[in-house]
């Protein structure tokens, strides 16, 4: 850490014990990082447009989905229901796995707390049937 570093952290420090960085516009609120500098300019003026008319890309909407399915197998009692979840929730992962997405996946259903016993794919990329 340089000197300026210190220094720096020292003030906001004493700001802060003062209370002069309390009660700020935006406090309390998640910062809003837009950093898409090194998309070309072309693209990201089409990016803010599809951002700000809702748009969410098919592989956020299937991560979302995926989130859903596993949060409700954990409680689901039906064991039709709870087959069928499985089998849309096989598909979301092989579609995700296909878009390149499947450490997300993967670390989305350890975060959430998936089912123990959701398929695995073999290395052969094939899922086993029960």
């Amino acid at each position: 850490m340089s000197i300026f570093d210190v220094l720096a952290e020292e003030r906001i420090r004493a700001a802060l014990a003062r209370g002069e960085l309390s009660g700020l516009p935006g406090e309390g609120r998640p910062l809003v990082f837009e950093d898409d500098c090194l998309v070309p300019a072309e693209a990201r003026m089409a990016n803010r447009i599809l951002r700000n008319a809702g748009y969410i890309p098919p592989a956020l909407a299937d991560l979302n989905e995926l989130r859903t399915l596993a949060q409700s197998l954990a409680t689901e009692q039906d064991a039709p229901t709870a087959a069928r979840r499985m089998r849309r929730m096989t598909r979301l992962l092989l579609q995700l796995e296909a878009a390149g997405l499947s450490h997300v996946s993967s670390a989305l259903l350890k975060r959430v707390g998936g089912p123990a016993d959701l398929p695995k794919l073999h290395s052969s990329g094939e899922l086993p049937l029960k």
